[in-house]
Order: C-alpha cells, then structure tokens, then sequence
C-alpha cells in the first residue's frame, strides 16, 4: 500500500524535473535553452502562441556537462544549437512563473548535433 501510495503522488504530481531542447546563447556561467513546450504547458496563462520560449540555466561547479556516450564537457565545450537534456536541481512546479526565472542544472547531457 505505502509503495503505490508513494507512485500514485508521483504520477499525480505537476512537476517538471528536466527538459530537453536546443541551446539558443551561452553566457558565463549561464545557458539558454528553447523549452516552448514547457512554457506552454503551465496553469499560469495557457499560452497558445507560435513564439518560441528560451529557460534562463545555470550552470555550478557541481553540475555534471556530459555527452550521450557520457564523456565529461566542460562549459567550454557547449555550442549555440547543441541540443541537450537538463535535469534540474530541484523540480519545477507547472505552475512556475517562468519570467526572469534561472533554473539551476543538477546535470545536462549533450546530443549530436541535428
């Protein structure tokens, strides 16, 4: 009983705790990453646009930059357009306010290029 009760929150739940897309610029320690959908998806507007959103990531000294084979990058080796995987640090409620919101990565995987 307690193992389903613990699956049937989870399942429940309207959390995000990654995203996957292209990376529109890079900055110092920051990257921003289109994630349109997950904009789109929030209780806090029902956007139905054709615009495309960009997340505000930062990037720490813990978190983890690798490849899809699991090479370890570094900052250095991210590119304008590469397409990634961010796992967040902490989970992000649908029900974000994504304006000037910087969310910080836990991990983030590089895929080859399209």
């Amino acid at each position: 009983v307690l193992i389903f009760s613990f699956i049937f929150l989870t399942a429940c739940s309207n959390v995000t705790q990654s995203i996957y897309g292209e990376i529109y610029s890079i900055e110092e320690d920051n990257i921003y990453v289109e994630c349109s959908n997950l904009v789109r998806n929030t209780d806090k507007g029902h956007i139905n646009d054709d615009i495309g959103y960009s997340c505000g990531i930062k990037i720490t000294e813990e978190t983890i930059i690798k490849t899809q084979a699991g090479d370890v990058l570094t900052v250095d080796d991210l590119n304008q357009n590469n397409v990634v995987s961010v796992y967040f640090e902490e989970p992000i409620s649908e029900r974000t306010d994504f304006k000037g919101l910087t969310l910080k990565a836990k991990e983030i995987t590089v895929f080859e290029n399209k």
